[in-house]
């Protein structure tokens, strides 16, 4: 197994962090055997920034992340051209997703191959289906749908975990946050997000470590919010 230890903030501050859109994750119905995936430990990445590329296929969407890479430097970002960039992987569309930053503090997740993307180098982490870009930002908002995710994320007792919470209790976690969060603190968003009717956001402080393991024999319901950013169903299992 890979571990990365924290990076300086300094350093982190120009990268970008799915994982925002639900990192190392494989849908029912899709497989990664083609792909050759390595565990990656990545340990105190509570606000670590990252981005994803997102490319766009006829049957589903692949996923690459920098959260493993050397970063994603702003002007490079900011200059990507998505067609040319589709054109480039050969999709039909592409999307960028990102800036982002975790939510939880440790985690462990299988990546893939580089490719590299307008200049940024960018790790495999998941396919969706297509119903994960929804509209084309991201999932529809307060829509759950199932993945089954190879992850592993921790939140550490005595830490806030910010989650959704639907018309019959079910909680959701929130993974990752996106920059337009209020002052960079996930419990803005208690201000911000504009919930579908029967769902709420509040903040937990956990007694106890909080851990959420998924895997491809073990899918894990996921849901996006009004603000594109995504969260992990806890408690229960998905069925």
């Amino acid at each position: 197994m890979t571990k990365l230890d924290t990076v300086d903030p300094r350093i982190l501050s120009v990268g970008r962090t799915i994982f925002g859109i639900v990192i190392a994750s494989v849908s029912a119905g899709f497989s990664a055997a083609e792909e050759k995936l390595e565990p990656i430990e990545l340990n105190d990445i509570r606000g670590m920034r990252y981005c994803e590329f997102l490319l766009i296929f006829d049957d589903r969407v692949d996923i690459y992340n920098t959260s493993a890479s050397a970063g994603c430097p702003e002007e490079l970002w900011k200059a990507i051209d998505i067609e040319e960039l589709a054109d480039a992987h050969g999709a039909s569309k592409a999307q960028l997703n990102g800036p982002h930053f975790w939510a939880m503090d440790d985690q462990t997740v299988g990546l893939g191959d580089t490719k590299t993307f307008s200049g940024i180098d960018a790790r495999y982490a998941a396919t969706l289906p297509l119903s994960a870009v929804g509209s084309g930002q991201g999932a529809d908002p307060y829509k759950p749908y199932t993945a089954a995710k190879l992850q592993t994320m921790v939140f550490k007792a005595g830490s806030p975990v910010y989650e959704l919470v639907d018309s019959e209790g079910n909680t959701y976690i929130l993974n990752a946050y996106g920059a337009k969060v209020i002052d960079g603190d996930p419990a803005n968003l208690a201000s911000q997000l504009k919930p579908a009717e029967g769902w709420s956001f509040q903040v937990n402080i956990p007694s106890e470590d909080l851990t959420i393991k998924g895997s491809t024999d073990t899918p894990v319901h996921m849901v996006g919010d009004d603000m594109h950013q995504y969260y992990t169903l806890t408690g229960t299992e998905a069925k």
